[in-house]
């Protein structure tokens, strides 16, 4: 059987819309980092990667989605699930990623990455220490683009369907 062009834009055309369906669910890798603007830690940073699988994700009202696993430096300390005072949540309102919610109280500082209300920009980081004053940062996320080996496999599909109809009308 012979592929012609239109045979071959049609394939890898199903073959994307498989793989984008079947894809839907994904773990989703964030970075974070922010440096704090207030109180006795002034000009202090935070930096951290957090990771969550948004497969249960509706896209309606309030949602909580548990966080798989989490790392946060601060103050040459390195925290993660196992420090938090309640289990850290990424929070989403209406679809809209609003930011981390984490709390870690025993520690001196007590601090907690607090959500956004709007988005993330207007999530922050708060702390406060057993002496002196307490404080506020902001923070800003960067998702992490991770591609799943779903889409390397569409990707490579694609790659060698569009080689072989340039093989062919070559």
């Amino acid at each position: 059987m012979r592929l012609n062009a239109h045979h071959a834009a049609t394939l890898l055309t199903s073959l994307m819309l498989i793989c984008t369906a079947s894809a839907h669910a994904a773990t989703n890798t964030y970075t974070f980092s922010g440096t704090l603007d207030s109180g006795t830690l002034i000009n202090e940073i935070f930096t951290g990667q957090f990771s969550f699988d948004d497969g249960a994700l509706t896209g309606a009202g309030e949602e909580y989605l548990n966080v798989d696993t989490l790392n946060l430096n601060f103050l040459t300390e390195a925290y993660t699930q196992a420090n938090a005072a309640t289990t850290p949540e990424v929070v989403f309102m209406g679809g809209v990623f609003l930011g981390l919610s984490f709390v870690v109280e025993m520690a001196d500082p007590a601090f907690a990455l607090i959500p956004g209300s709007v988005d993330a920009t207007d999530a922050y980081f708060a702390y406060q220490p057993s002496v002196d004053t307490a404080g506020f940062g902001s923070v800003a996320y960067t998702l992490t683009a991770v591609p799943e080996p779903k889409t390397y496999g569409m990707l490579l599909a694609g790659l060698g369907l569009i080689g072989f109809v340039v093989r062919k009308r070559a």
